[in-house]
C-alpha cells in the first residue's frame, strides 16, 4: 500500500515572482534558490519559502506566461494552485488511487529535471498530478524522491545535508 509520507508545500500561482517574492520575505520567510523548468509538463519557475519548522510555501510563475500555471492564472487569476505531498511509491499510489476514482494528469510519472521537490532534492524525483475534478477541486501534486535525499540549497560548502534515502532507484 502506498503511503503519503510528508506534506511538502502549497503552490501559489503568481503573475510575477519579482513583485510577489519580496512580500513573503517581508513577513520573515527565507527563500531557497529559484528553480526553472521550461519544458512540459511543468513549465514554470518556482521559488520556495521555508516555513519553520519543516514546511514550505512555493510561489510559481508561468514560464514565459504559458503552460499549466499560465492557463490557471488566465482562468482564475493568481492564487493557490495546488498542494504537494510526498509518497513512498508513486506508481503504486497511481494504481491504488485510480481504483478509488482519482484520475491522473499523466499515464506514467514524469521525471523532475534536477531532482527537486519543494525543500528537497534527490538522486531522482518523479511527479504526477491528481486532477482537480476527481479530487474535490484540488490539484494534488504527488512526488516520490528516490536515492539520497537532501535539503535543497544547503550545499554551499560543497556538502549535502542528507535527510533520508531510499533503496529504490
Amino acid at each position: 500500500m502506498a503511503v503519503i509520507t510528508e506534506f511538502l508545500t502549497v503552490n501559489i500561482a503568481v503573475d510575477s515572482l519579482a513583485s510577489t517574492a519580496p512580500k513573503y520575505e517581508a513577513i520573515g520567510l527565507t527563500s531557497l534558490p529559484a528553480a526553472a523548468w521550461p519544458e512540459p509538463p511543468i513549465q514554470m519557475t518556482d521559488v520556495t519559502f521555508e516555513v519553520p519548522p519543516s514546511s514550505a510555501l512555493s510561489l510559481i510563475e508561468p514560464w514565459e506566461g504559458g503552460g499549466p500555471v499560465g492557463r490557471f492564472i488566465a482562468r482564475r487569476g493568481p492564487g493557490v494552485y495546488s498542494i504537494a505531498v510526498r509518497v513512498d511509491d508513486l506508481e503504486e499510489a497511481m494504481r491504488e488511487w485510480r481504483e478509488h476514482g482519482l484520475d491522473w494528469v499523466l499515464d506514467e510519472p514524469a521525471d523532475v529535471p534536477e531532482g527537486r521537490a519543494a525543500r528537497y532534492a534527490a538522486d531522482r524525483v518523479t511527479v504526477n498530478w491528481v486532477t482537480p475534478r476527481s479530487f474535490g477541486g484540488v490539484l494534488l501534486e504527488v512526488f516520490e524522491l528516490r536515492g539520497d535525499v537532501w535539503l535543497y540549497g544547503r550545499d554551499d560548502a560543497g556538502t549535502r545535508t542528507t535527510v533520508g534515502g531510499s533503496d529504490r532507484c
